[in-house]
């Protein structure tokens, strides 16, 4: 192998491990429909929030409810991509402070208490998982959040690549993020749970004490800043 061939290797091997440092992307806000009418009974949805400094592509990233990469997609586990491909608004490099709002449910549908359309400006970005779209790559199965479960952002679709992982009782065998163990409750099906940071500590969300859990879809904010927090301790 040529010296300038390993020169490239390593360095695009660096780019990769910085782009995928715990705290750069966390899972910020969960809504999980589920079954039971007296609760929140929305389309299932993650927020993802962008704390990387110089900000970050999420090009050829993963969010999956799958426990492992070597897991079997099905009708209630899958993966999607963030697509890589011309036009994606993930190969843009998005700014400290987005809110990506990633809809696992149809268009039309109530994402916490309100339709959600496609938006890709600014800090605020809202994409379908399961509608055609030039952002999204539908890949195997389908991502539909349950009772006991578990949602990971992964920078590549291999087991190390964790970025945030957030499970209410659910396995998990993804690594290189800290997993948000959330009980049950928090989560079971019908409920809406979202992270509000203790003294600006954004990327600390980890610690359950630090994640609210409600059934008030008055509450949620899909897409926009949770309630209680105060954007301006994002520093």
């Amino acid at each position: 192998m040529k010296l300038k061939t390993i020169i490239a290797f390593i360095l695009l091997l660096s780019i990769n491990l910085l782009a995928q440092k715990e705290g750069d992307v966390i899972i910020n806000e969960i809504g999980n429909g589920g079954t039971k009418k007296a609760m929140y009974s929305g389309s299932d949805y993650v927020e993802l929030l962008v704390l990387k400094p110089e900000g970050v592509k999420l090009a050829g990233w993963y969010l999956t409810d799958l426990s492992s990469p070597g897991g079997t997609p099905k009708e209630t586990e899958g993966y999607i991509k963030f697509s890589d491909k011309e036009g994606s608004i993930f190969n843009e490099v998005l700014p400290k402070g987005t809110y990506i709002l990633i809809c696992l449910g149809d268009a039309g549908s109530l994402f916490g208490n309100e339709v959600q359309k496609e938006f890709v400006k600014g800090n605020r970005i809202v994409v379908f998982a399961g509608e055609k779209n030039k952002h999204i790559e539908k890949t195997d199965g389908t991502i539909t959040l349950t009772g006991k479960d578990n949602i990971a952002l992964v920078s590549s679709w291999q087991k190390n690549s964790a970025v945030d992982i957030v499970s209410w009782e659910g396995s998990t065998s993804w690594t290189g993020g800290e997993v948000t163990q959330l009980p049950l409750d928090a989560l079971e099906n019908g409920k809406i749970a979202y992270f509000v940071p203790s003294e600006g500590n954004f990327k600390n969300n980890s610690s359950v004490q630090n994640w609210v859990s409600v059934s008030d879809v008055k509450e949620a904010t899909p897409g926009a800043v949770n309630k209680n927090v105060d954007m301006s301790l994002l520093k």
